[in-house]
């Protein structure tokens, strides 16, 4: 009876820290789209500048440069994280709305963790 107590435990343990770690990323996803979005280049904290290039409307040549970010108009839906504690890929739709511009992407994006956060490395956008 012991061990099936501690095994039980144990994949609790297991579970919570599991779902803990994807709130974490979902967090941080977040946080590197919008930094993606409103175009601070020298912010490469949290990407590697070809995700900045690729996420960004202005350098990814989806809009022109006259282009400035709002970010009550700028929404990141339901991030799905599948992840083995350090390494993570992250399923997101993000989708940006005003009046001369707009679109609504999924990305795929590969994360690890870096420096006590999560480090954007590689994006892919689904068409």
């Amino acid at each position: 009876m012991n061990k099936k107590l501690w095994i039980t435990i144990f994949i609790a343990s297991f579970a919570l820290l599991y779902i803990l770690f994807g709130f974490w990323i979902a967090k941080d996803t977040k946080i590197i789209l919008n930094k993606a979005m409103a175009a601070d280049r020298n912010d490469q904290e949290y990407m590697d500048p070809s995700v900045f290039n690729r996420i960004n409307p202005i350098t990814s040549g989806a809009t022109t440069a006259d282009f400035s970010y709002d970010s009550s108009k700028h929404k990141a839906g339901i991030v799905v994280p599948l992840h083995f504690f350090f390494v993570s890929k992250v399923f997101v739709t993000h989708e940006y709305n005003q009046t001369d511009f707009g679109f609504k992407e999924p990305l795929t994006m590969d994360l690890k963790l870096k420096n006590g956060h999560w480090y954007a490395t590689n994006v892919k956008i689904e068409p």
